[in-house]
């Protein structure tokens, strides 16, 4: 005997997977008929449906007047809101100037009064009048005549670099008329802290722009991001990462100008979307400066939120309708729902998972699932004499017809339990089915789980084929990886000591429905069967005391993959036939 490595015949190593064809048109339906059918909507889902749609058309028109009106109301009071918010710290920037515009002119009643030149020192009474951080100061000035029934105004500049500040320095300049001009310098802390005086219901972020570039006041950014310097007094409000503003005036696709009657941007930040309203002050000291609020934009949103109460509560209750009518409409379909899951294990020839179905209140029902009770029941015995797999294959390939007969190539595998006479008569009637019961499951399912077809038991012994009635063109390497995997098995099996001798044998075999229109038997016949038989019986010359002996022919071999190895037992003369057969032993 010698170990040899079989040249490469097939591609693939392992059997390919059983494709489960579509049983919808089996028996007598055509595969016009098939292309032909509609689709088809169980009856719980139709009702259900049905319900549904006639709550959700009815209550959506509701629904829909409702939201269109809501809105609209939402919408007035959100402008309202957003008008009285800038309103309100529009006016308290404008008073914050009167009330230094009216400082100044103090002061300049004061010189005029005393007609003299001030000082330094007269000016540290008003100091206390004064925002936290600001200063004022005395120049020199040209003496213009003023009419003495009017106050001098107050010239405001824009805000600058100025040494011995840390920020921008904002200037009010009035002309004294005694030749003196008094300055007051307001740095940006200043109006941060006006700025603070503006919160509203503690939501809203205040923000105070010279333009769209630069910024006076964002709220929540640190003073030193305000840092000043010559060449830029004002930081760029784009510099501003700490706040989600530097994004505000951004093309995005989720970003876009408010509708209504002020002015907003909704725009993404890196945390949600934000909403800015504001206005533009086009006079007066703040002239050119944009002053706003930002928000969240779900809290800007909030008095929408509030006025969709009713809203949301008539679409909780169409969805909990809809679910109950839906609920009811599958209630009155389960039953038949039930009917056709069992009839599809059925169709399947699953007799075993097939559910019994329940009594129903409705006569009719009742009547069907009592009825089909006794089917499943009488076919599930009926199923344990007839071989249910191939029933199912050849229902699935739509060979049903009472005669179907073909010549193909194909594996047969005989399987026999050596010295099993023996082995009987020491046991009881109980035993000896219990033992073959067990032998026979054994086999059956290493047979099964290589999509093998169990043609018939024969006393001890099982004869199997692969290759029908699927096509299946590694049947050579389905049927060796078969016999290994049993052979596997029954070495490892403990108990009672079990013998096995295994032949294969690849060949051209009739295969199809014999019998008379009595009773029919789809099987293999042919001289490769009896090879294989032959092989089986051979077995006992090769290693009588073997647990497991497998025999395979050349033919078979030849068939298997690249790579494969078994052993060689050379040219073999077979009991009734005339020509030698070279010979393997796999296991």
């Amino acid at each position: 005997m010698s170990q040899e490595t079989l040249p490469k015949k097939q591609s693939s190593d392992e059997a390919p997977n059983l494709k489960i064809a579509d049983m919808e048109g089996f028996g007598t339906a055509s595969g016009a008929e098939a292309k032909r059918a509609r689709f088809r909507l169980p009856v719980g889902v139709a009702l259900g449906l049905v319900f549904s749609m006639l709550l959700v058309v009815i209550c959506g028109i509701i629904i829909a007047y409702m939201s269109s009106a809501d809105r609209r109301i939402a919408g007035r009071l959100l402008d309202e809101q957003g008008q009285a918010v800038l309103k309100g710290n529009e006016a308290v920037l404008n008073n914050f100037f009167k009330e230094q515009e009216l400082l100044f002119h103090t002061i300049a009643v004061q010189a005029e009064d005393t007609g003299k030149q001030l000082r330094q020192a007269d000016l540290l009474a008003y100091h206390k009048l004064l925002p936290n951080g600001a200063a004022l100061e005395l120049g020199r000035s040209v003496l213009t005549e003023e009419p003495s029934d009017q106050l001098p105004q107050v010239s405001w500049s824009d805000f600058r670099y100025r040494n011995g500040f840390a920020t921008a320095v904002k200037l009010a300049e009035l002309d004294l008329g005694n030749g003196q001009t008094l300055v007051g310098l307001y740095p940006q802390p200043v109006f941060a802290e006006v700025a603070d005086t503006m919160e509203w219901e503690g939501r809203q972020q205040v923000f105070v722009l010279s333009g769209k570039d630069l910024a006076i006041v964002v709220d929540g950014v640190p003073e030193s991001e305000f840092e000043a310097s010559a060449e830029q007094p004002l930081p760029r409000l784009a510099d501003l990462k700490s706040s989600p503003l530097h994004r505000v005036w951004e093309d995005n696709e989720r970003a876009h100008d408010m509708g209504g009657s002020i002015e907003g941007r909704v725009f993404p930040g890196e945390h949600g979307m934000f909403t800015a309203i504001y206005d533009d002050i086009t006079i007066g000291p703040a002239k050119g400066w944009i002053l706003g609020t930002l928000y969240q934009a779900d809290e800007f949103g909030a008095a929408l939120d509030q006025t969709q109460i009713v809203l949301y509560a008539a679409l909780v209750a169409l969805v909990v309708g809809a679910i109950l009518s839906f609920i009811v409409g599958r209630m009155l379909g389960r039953p038949l729902s039930r009917l056709a899951l069992s009839a599809a294990e059925l169709r399947q020839l699953k007799f075993d998972a097939a559910d019994r179905l329940p009594r129903s209140r409705l006569a009719e029902l009742d009547d069907v699932n009592q009825a089909f009770n006794g089917s499943i029941g009488a076919l599930n015995a009926f199923a344990k004499y007839v071989p249910k797999q191939l029933v199912f294959r050849l229902i699935e390939e739509g060979m049903t017809s009472t005669r179907n007969i073909e010549i193909k190539q194909m594996t047969i595998v005989f399987t026999d339990l050596a010295g099993f006479t023996d082995l009987a008569s020491h046991m009881s009637a109980e035993e000896t089915a219990g033992y073959l019961n067990g032998y026979f499951e054994t086999v059956s399912q290493a047979i099964s789980e290589r999509q093998g077809t169990i043609d018939k038991f024969l006393g001890d012994g099982v004869m199997a084929f692969w290759g029908a009635p699927s096509e299946q063109p590694d049947h050579a390497a389905m049927a060796i990886a078969a016999v290994k995997t049993l052979a596997d098995r029954i070495e490892q099996a403990t108990g009672r000591t079990m013998r096995v001798r295994i032949g294969v044998h690849t060949g051209k075999v009739v295969v199809g429905d014999i019998g008379s229109s009595a009773r029919m038997n789809y099987t293999v016949i042919g001289d490769a069967v009896n090879v294989a038989a032959r092989l089986q019986e051979y077995g006992k010359k090769v290693d009588p005391d073997a647990k497991v002996i497998a025999l395979a022919s050349g033919d078979t071999m030849a068939n298997l993959p690249e790579g494969t190895t078994a052993t060689s037992l050379g040219t073999v003369q077979l009991r009734g036939r005339t020509e030698p057969l070279s010979v393997f032993r796999i296991a």
